[in-house]
């Protein structure tokens, strides 16, 4: 089962992905503000659903350049390598928010933004023809 998360100020979008369907879901919102609160919340996720992969939206502008957000969520990649004992891995999530704006106007933005990231992710591996 692969997760994704999409890693906002104040909650943190979560999708998930079983290995067999290559079909990314919004899983849930979390809280993102407690950070050992959180990670606990990611550990029992990750080993209720079995996770064996985690995808990380990285917020980079269309410029290129990096913004407060890209600095939070550089410092949380980092965390992430240090708590799970799980391959974790970087993907760019340029326009997945605006996406999700157009699903949904609340909190469950972020939810819907990680199964874009994830989904997205599945599908260029896929035609990478690279093992996910």
């Amino acid at each position: 089962m692969l997760l994704s998360i999409d890693h906002g100020a104040k909650y943190i979008g979560l999708a998930i992905a079983p290995l067999q369907t290559r079909i990314a879901t919004p899983y849930k919102t979390i809280q993102g503000e407690n950070i050992s609160l959180l990670f606990k919340d990611l550990q029992e996720i990750i080993l209720k659903q079995k996770i064996t992969k985690v995808i990380i939206g990285h917020p980079i502008s269309l410029s290129g350049n990096s913004s407060e957000q890209t600095k939070r969520t550089e410092k949380f990649i980092k965390q992430c390598k240090k708590e799970f004992d799980l391959p974790i891995v970087i993907f760019d999530e340029r326009f997945t928010s605006k996406m999700a704006n157009n699903f949904s106007s609340n909190k469950e933005n972020h939810a819907i933004a990680a199964s874009i990231i994830l989904q997205d992710y599945i599908d260029h591996q896929t035609f990478e023809h690279e093992n996910i």
